[in-house]
């Protein structure tokens, strides 16, 4: 047995032990599938009713787009003033579409799933935010660590020429006599030299007096 005729069987047994389904706000094609215990969808459903309903296995009363008693004998139908529709294409098409405009709403309706692209798109964004606020923090960190070292080593230049320039200092007095008269040896004349030498040798073959 196919599942439609299972279907089938099942709307046809129980409306023949419980007699017709109705519905006064027009769903009773809805009652119908929630009382035989059909899991399908609205429109599969709503389809099968109406294939039932063209050869007369069960008779609706429809208004409009609305199915407001399903009935397995024909004769068990109560009168109404209201009209019947005659053509069962029609029963069908508006049954069909009503079922099908339900479920559309229903699925508009419900939240949207995690995998949605709009969903998807807006967590991209928030994470691209959160990503940049963070870069944003370690470069403002970055750029005072970096002033921080540049005013470090601005002082530590200044440190070492202070010390280069108070060891030049203290190297010109260490050597400054001994400078000052090379540089003026270096004005003389090779004569002038010369008699400077002499001197200096006279000076230093000198001996110290003796006493007594």
């Amino acid at each position: 047995m196919t599942r439609d005729q299972a279907v089938r069987q099942r709307i046809t047994e129980y409306l023949s032990t419980h007699g017709p389904v109705v519905d006064a706000s027009g769903r009773a094609t809805a009652v119908l599938k929630k009382a035989v215990g059909h899991t399908g969808s609205d429109a599969a459903f709503a389809q099968v009713v109406s294939a039932m309903a063209k050869p007369g296995e069960i008779v609706r009363e429809v208004r409009g787009k609305r199915t407001y008693r399903i009935s397995h004998d024909e004769s068990k139908v109560e009168s109404s003033d209201s009209p019947m529709t005659s053509a069962p294409e029609l029963m069908e098409y508006d049954e069909l579409a009503a079922a099908l405009l339900a479920q559309v709403t229903r699925v508009i309706s419900e939240p949207a799933e995690p995998s949605d692209s709009a969903s998807w798109a807006r967590r991209r964004l928030e994470q691209l935010d959160a990503r940049n606020t963070t870069l944003q923090r370690e470069v403002a960190r970055a750029n005072a660590e970096a002033e921080v070292i540049a005013a470090e080593r601005d002082a530590l230049q200044s440190q070492l020429e202070a010390a280069q320039h108070n060891l030049a200092l203290l190297t010109d007095r260490l050597q400054g006599p001994k400078k000052a008269l090379g540089r003026a040896a270096e004005r003389l004349g090779g004569d002038e030299q010369a008699l400077l030498y002499q001197l200096r040798g006279r000076q230093g073959s000198r001996s110290p007096e003796r006493t007594g």
